[in-house]
């Protein structure tokens, strides 16, 4: 390891080891499974970022370009188009059948499938109910409307648009959402495509839709809306289109709070490339660059400034938000790994209380999700795209710091990378199938206690 990389090894374990005293101090209830929950996260969290500090490092401080995939291993982009699109379009049409299949199941006919479509999906239930409420009123500062200003307003803008073509609100909803969930496609398949062949960037599309929590692309939620624009975002700027790039990024943050995060992956390819060109251009130049990167980057916190420009416009306070979160959902930020201790504990008693539901349809698949994203990811760190695993872990801690994490499958539903490095870890075919039908099962098996009506948010 050099040198530079030993010391911000060091620096970084020094800081996790004073926020673990902190958290040692701090918590007053202790069981055994959540502590051990909540250790082993731990260290899995600070072995991924051990484990991608020298790849960072060399990254941003090589002199090497990039080598263009997409150039030297060209495939066929209508025929894959083609492809994504009849994937996309008919995984759509399985998704509503299969969903209205297991409803019928459980409360037998009653309604075509048109009929049960906001029962099937509980459109009322989640938070789709929210953006369509806002879509149709904006945001209000009476009755418990006024807690969709929590809710960030892309999505609802994009429903009102798509509104003027269908005069129906839930229609325009599942418009958008599918429409995203396509544009998602193709440009997961073109990011992939600047750095693998044609077979694995088709592997990538694949993993994001068979991913357990995937059947949320295709109701009104922002899902993916925001994974579409996280991804054109960093198609662009790899592709030195940073202005359009950086404009996708601001418009990720107006969509959803984690889009500010994608400053973080921007930042590091500027400065590689910067690094990259700082004695191949002359200083005036890669002056006028620099100020280019900076001042690119500094629009991606506009779609955030925006959000709280609303909130202040509608209540008066910038972040009215945070305040409706803590006091209505208990929701605030803290330590990613004790969230790993609390959800473990909420598991456990409900297991022994016989809570099915809860145990199944939250608690349990969000344990599952905690720790098989870290897994995967310290597994695919050495492999994947530097730039790509620092998004991974600023996401995860802002995600899953969350102190009452309700939907951790779906948010980690829209952290791309984690496609990626699933798809770098299964080259072999016999691991690409296994990896497909566990994906699988446990997509319908997760489709199934959402449409019967588990917890599942």
């Amino acid at each position: 390891m050099k040198k530079h990389d030993k010391i911000l090894s060091i620096i970084f374990l020094l800081i996790m080891i004073v926020v673990a005293v902190f958290w040692v101090i701090s918590t007053n209830t202790w069981t055994k499974m959540g502590t051990i929950s909540a250790i082993v996260c731990f260290v899995l969290f600070v072995l991924l970022v051990l484990r991608s500090i020298p790849t960072l490092t060399a990254y941003i401080l090589s002199n090497k370009p990039d080598e263009v995939m997409n150039r030297n291993r060209v495939g066929n982009r209508k025929q894959a188009w083609f492809y994504i699109i009849v994937w996309v379009l008919v995984s759509r049409i399985l998704l509503l059948i299969i969903a209205y299949a297991m409803l019928i199941i459980k409360n037998g006919y009653s309604g075509g499938l048109f009929e049960k479509l906001m029962e099937t999906w509980h459109i009322s239930g989640i938070d789709a109910a929210s953006y369509l409420g806002i879509a149709e009123n904006g945001y209000v500062t009476t009755g418990d409307a006024k807690y969709h200003i929590v809710f960030f307003p892309f999505f609802p803008d994009l429903i009102r648009v798509a509104w003027y073509f269908t005069q129906n609100y839930l229609a325009a909803g599942f418009i958008v959402s599918n429409v995203c969930a396509l544009v998602a496609a193709l440009f997961a398949y073109e990011l992939a495509m600047l750095d693998m062949r044609q077979r694995d960037a088709m592997r990538v599309v694949k993993y994001i839709f068979i991913f357990p929590a995937a059947f949320f692309f295709l109701i009104p939620m922002t899902e993916s809306l925001f994974l579409a624009l996280s991804l054109m975002c960093i198609y662009f700027v790899r592709q030195k289109q940073w202005l359009l790039g950086c404009f996708c990024g601001a418009l990720a943050a107006y969509t959803r709070s984690p889009g500010i995060l994608l400053a973080v992956p921007i930042a590091i390819e500027f400065t590689r490339d910067l690094v990259q060109s700082y004695r191949l251009i002359d200083k005036r130049a890669w002056a006028l660059k620099f100020i280019s990167a900076v001042a690119c980057l500094a629009i991606i916190p506009l779609g955030l400034l925006t959000y709280f420009y609303i909130n202040y416009s509608v209540t008066g306070n910038p972040f009215q938000f945070s305040i409706y979160q803590k006091e209505h959902w208990s929701q605030d930020f803290y330590l990613f790994f004790d969230t790993a201790r609390y959800q473990m504990e909420y598991a456990v008693n409900k297991f022994l209380a016989g809570e099915s539901s809860s145990f199944l349809g939250l608690w349990l698949p969000n344990l599952i999700c905690i720790f098989s994203v870290l897994i995967i990811m310290l597994k695919g760190a050495k492999q994947l795209r530097p730039s790509y695993t620092a998004y991974f872990i600023v996401y995860f801690a802002f995600v899953v710091g969350a102190t009452w994490l309700m939907s951790a499958p779906r948010y980690f539903s829209v952290a791309f990378p984690l496609a990626f490095a699933t798809v770098l870890l299964t080259k072999d075919k016999s691991k690409d199938v296994a990896f497909t039908i566990l994906s699988i099962v446990g997509s319908v098996l997760y489709l199934a206690v959402f449409v019967i009506g588990y917890p599942v948010y």
